[in-house]
């Protein structure tokens, strides 16, 4: 599974578990109606200063055998997540209107994903391929937009996946010992 694979399927887990849309930031696209949660990768490989452990595969059948080096390792990531909400009114499903505080909203929502991280989405983050190693406390990172304030709550979750790069490094041939001839 690549890096792009295992992230979707961890911000399709969050989406779920929150309730609400979880966006890359930065699009073209226009967003979404608050509230919403808006995600950057900041750094997708972070190396653990190792080498590597290193492993021989053999690839294809028959004559077309060859010889394949893998490396795997476990680097890290850091993703930063920031909750998005403006004060705003909704109406309710009894026809009465309520003042939503995009503050509170904001801020509610981001102690909901973080709540995913540290403990209720261990089971889905395994799954998609991460271990979380550390997540970052929430702080405002609310910005003024126009005439009004955005108001986001954001933290940065560090998440440790396994990485394997491959290369072809020749092709493996049925050995003739010294002095046989090959029939063909």
């Amino acid at each position: 599974m690549t890096f792009i694979e295992r992230r979707n399927a961890l911000v399709a887990a969050l989406s779920t578990a929150v309730g609400c849309p979880v966006l890359l930031s930065d699009q073209v696209q226009p967003e979404a109606q608050p509230p919403y949660i808006v995600y950057s990768v900041t750094a997708d490989y972070i190396p653990d200063a190792g080498l590597g452990d290193y492993t021989f595969r053999e690839t294809g059948s028959g004559e077309d055998t060859s010889l394949a080096e893998v490396r795997a390792e476990q680097p890290s990531c850091t993703i930063s997540f920031s909750a998005c909400s403006v004060n705003r009114w909704k109406q309710g499903t009894n026809g009465e209107k309520a003042y939503i505080f995009g503050e509170d909203e904001a801020q509610e929502l981001a102690a909901r994903a973080q709540g995913f991280f540290i403990h209720t989405g261990e089971d889905v983050i395994s799954s998609a391929g991460f271990v979380v190693v550390d997540v970052s406390n929430a702080g405002s990172r609310s910005a003024i937009v126009i005439d009004e304030m955005a108001r986001r709550y954001g933290f940065d979750v560090r998440l440790r996946y396994r990485r394997t790069d491959e290369r072809d490094v020749g092709t493996v041939q049925k050995a003739t010992p010294k002095g046989e001839t090959t029939k063909e």
